[in-house]
């Protein structure tokens, strides 16, 4: 029995295809804002004097590492007011893939290369576009200078799918773009 073609490798083409969806969490969103808070708190407490500590301080540190907390704090609030928690964040699909940030869907024919990390802590997949993309979406993608015409999928985020399942979809999706 080493029939290359069994039914069991062959995909049906007509099976529905996985769509992943990565939602917002508010949830999520008021705990890491909660955590820079009492980090916040305690460091101006500690440059206050209100809290001593083992070793006297002038707290000249510490209260410069407050105010680094308290701009992190803002920043992180006002992107949070960014997002639209009721849409998600991004979708893909068979199709392409959409997001919040993105002014269009992005076909999976214009993307140019998957990138997956091997390292165990890499938390993203990276999706390089094509240079003759749509100029729209090529704007968008170039005020992030490090990453210029990539877009970045956070593959453990994504619930009711494990890391794995979101590499293999998207390999499997540009892999099938690739073909026809």
């Amino acid at each position: 029995m080493t029939d290359e073609h069994s039914p069991a490798t062959d995909g049906d083409p007509n099976a529905t295809q996985p769509i992943l969806v990565l939602r917002g969490s508010v949830r999520h969103l008021l705990i890491i804002l909660g955590v820079l808070a009492l980090c916040f708190v305690y460091l101006i407490l500690i440059a206050l004097g209100q809290i001593e500590m083992h070793t006297r301080t002038s707290g000249v540190g510490e209260g410069l590492f407050a105010i680094v907390f308290l701009g992190v704090i803002v920043h992180v609030a006002v992107k949070a007011r960014q997002v639209d928690f009721t849409k998600p964040l991004m979708v893909i699909g068979p199709d392409g893939i959409a997001g919040q940030r993105l002014p269009k869907l992005i076909p999976w024919p214009m993307i140019e290369r998957v990138d997956v990390p091997q390292a165990r802590w890499a938390g993203f997949i990276y999706l390089t576009v094509r240079k003759d993309a749509d100029p729209e979406i090529l704007e968008v993608l170039r005020k992030r200078q490090p990453l210029e015409r990539t877009v970045a999928i956070p593959h453990r985020w994504i619930p009711g799918f494990s890391s794995s399942e979101v590499k293999d979809i998207v390999n499997r999706y540009f892999e099938r773009s690739r073909q026809s």
